[in-house]
C-alpha cells in the first residue's frame, strides 16, 4: 500500500472541476497533495503573523532618532522583501493556475477521447458478437452434414468390408462398390467446398440441392446393382445346393420364402410413420448380403471340391462292381482315383477330423466331419498329416496317396456320407464343376 493509501484512511480523495465555456475539466486531489498545500498555507500564514508581529513590536519600542531612522530603514528592507516574496509567490501561483488551465484542458480532451474509444469499442463488441451467433449458426448446420456424411460414408464402407470379405467371385460387386465409394468420396470434396464456403451458404443452397438429388439418384443405381449381383450370385449357389440334392430350406430357414415372424403390438409414432424408404432398401440388402454369405460359407463347409488335384485317373464309381480281389459283384460306397504314391490328397471341405489312423481293410484313413450331417472318407493313404480333432479348411492337405489296406494298387478311395448314409460323391463334384 502507497502513502496515498495510509493518508487516505484520514483525508480522502477529492476532484476539482473547473467550467470554461462550453468545456468543463477537472483536477484529482490526492491526499498528499491536500496535506502539501495545508502545510503550505500554514507556513504562509505564520511566516506573516511573525512578521507582522516583529513590525508591531518595533513600532512600539521606545527608539531615538538614530534608531528610529535605523529601525525604519530595517522595516523598509523587511517590506520589500516581503512584497518582492509575495510577487514571488503570486508569480508561482499565477504559473501553476496557467499549468493547471493546460492541464485541465489536456484531460478534458482525454477523457473526450476515452468516451469516443469506449463507443467504439462497445460498437465493436456488439459487432463482434452478432458476427460470432452467424458463424456460430452455420457451424453447427455444417457439423450437422458432416454427421449424417459420416453415418452414410460408415453404412457404406461396413457393406463394403461385408462384400470383400466374402465374395471372392462377386468382381461386378467390387466394381459397383468402388463406384459407390467414388460418389461418396466426391461428395466428401464437396463437403470441403462446403466448409470453404461459409460465407455464401445461402446462395449456393439450391445448387446443393441439385447436388443432393443427384447423390440420391446415383445412390439409387449403385444399390439397383447390388441387388441384382446378389440376387445371381445366391442363384448360381443355390443351384449348386439343388444339383446336389440338398435340402435348400433346411438348410437355410431364413431365406427367401421364409415366414417366420413375431414381437410387441407397437404403436407407429408420428416421427416414425415416414421413414427413408432408401434405408429400408439398404436394409434388404444387407439381409439378402447376409443370406448370400451364408450359403458361401456352407459351399465351403459341404464336399463340393476334388480330392485330388494332380492329374489321375478313375478306375471305380459308385454303385455295385465287380471285385477286384475276388471278383464277386459288391456295392461300392465311393470313387476310386489312382495315381502315383504320395501324390497330395486335400479335404474336399471345411470339418473336423474325427479318424486319423489305420481301420482294417480302409488302410490309413481319415474321415472328416462337415456341416449339415455330412461326412467324407479318404482310404488306403501312405501317408496321414492330420490328427483327430484338427480343423481342416476346403483344400487343406490331409495325406498323401498310397495302397494300405485291402488294394491292388496306389489310389484313393473316397466317399461321401449325408445323414449316415453313402450317397454318389460325383453329384457333388459335377454340381460344382457344372455352375461353378
Amino acid at each position: 500500500m502507497g502513502l496515498n493509501g495510509i493518508l487516505g484512511r484520514i483525508v480522502s480523495e477529492r476532484r476539482v472541476y473547473v467550467a470554461t465555456g462550453d468545456q468543463t475539466a477537472h483536477a484529482r486531489l490526492t491526499p498528499t497533495r491536500q496535506i502539501g498545500l495545508g502545510l503550505l498555507c500554514t507556513a504562509l500564514v505564520g511566516w506573516t503573523a511573525f512578521a507582522t508581529i516583529l513590525v508591531a513590536t518595533d513600532a512600539m519600542a521606545p527608539r531615538t532618532a538614530d534608531s528610529a531612522i535605523l529601525v525604519q530603514g530595517v522595516q523598509q528592507n523587511r517590506i520589500d522583501n516581503l512584497l518582492e516574496e509575495r510577487a514571488n509567490y503570486a508569480a508561482q501561483a499565477e504559473a501553476a493556475r496557467v499549468r493547471y488551465e493546460r492541464a485541465a484542458q489536456i484531460m478534458s480532451a482525454q477523457q473526450a477521447q476515452i468516451v469516443g474509444l469506449q463507443t467504439d469499442i462497445a460498437e465493436a463488441t456488439r459487432i463482434t458478437m452478432e458476427q460470432r451467433d452467424t458463424l456460430d449458426r452455420r457451424q453447427m448446420a455444417l457439423v450437422a452434414r458432416e454427421d449424417a456424411l459420416k453415418v452414410a460414408l460408415d453404412q457404406v464402407e461396413t457393406l463394403a468390408e461385408d462384400l470383400t470379405l466374402r465374395s471372392d467371385q462377386a468382381e461386378d460387386l467390387g466394381r459397383t462398390v468402388n463406384v459407390l465409394l467414388d460418389g461418396l468420396s466426391r461428395t466428401a470434396q464437396d463437403r470441403n467446398g462446403m466448409a470453404a464456403e461459409l460465407a455464401g451458404f445461402a446462395s449456393e443452397r439450391a445448387a446443393l440441392e441439385a447436388r443432393a438429388t443427384l447423390a440420391e439418384q446415383r445412390q439409387e443405381r449403385v444399390v439397383d446393382r447390388l441387388e441384382r449381383a446378389v440376387e445371381g450370385s445366391i442363384a448360381e449357389l443355390e443351384l449348386v445346393f439343388t444339383a446336389a440334392g440338398a435340402n435348400i430350406q433346411s438348410m437355410f430357414p431364413t431365406g427367401a420364402g421364409y415366414t417366420g415372424q413375431g414381437g410387441p403390438d407397437v404403436l407407429i409414432h408420428d416421427h416414425d410413420a415416414h421413414g427413408d424408404p432408401s434405408l429400408d432398401r439398404v436394409g434388404l440388402l444387407l439381409n439378402r448380403i447376409a443370406d448370400l454369405n451364408a450359403r458361401r460359407n456352407a459351399l465351403e463347409q459341404m464336399p463340393f471340391a476334388g480330392p485330388v488335384h494332380a492329374a489321375y485317373r478313375q478306375t471305380s464309381s459308385f454303385g455295385t462292381r465287380r471285385d477286384p480281389i475276388n471278383g464277386r459283384t459288391r456295392n461300392h460306397n465311393g470313387l476310386d482315383f489312382a495315381a502315383p504314391v504320395g501324390t497330395p490328397l486335400y479335404a474336399t471341405g471345411a470339418g473336423e477330423v474325427v479318424t486319423a489312423g489305420r481301420s482294417g481293410a480302409f488302410g490309413n484313413l481319415v474321415r472328416i466331419r462337415h456341416a449339415f450331417g455330412y461326412e467324407t472318407l479318404y482310404a488306403h493313404m501312405s501317408r496321414i498329416r492330420v490328427a483327430v480333432g484338427d480343423r481342416v479348411e476346403a483344400g487343406d492337405r490331409i495325406g498323401d496317396m498310397g495302397s494300405t489296406g485291402r488294394s491292388t494298387g496306389s489310389h484313393l478311395h473316397y466317399e461321401v456320407h449325408r445323414d449316415g448314409r453313402p450317397v454318389d460323391p460325383m453329384t457333388y463334384l459335377k454340381a460344382a464343376e457344372d455352375v461353378l
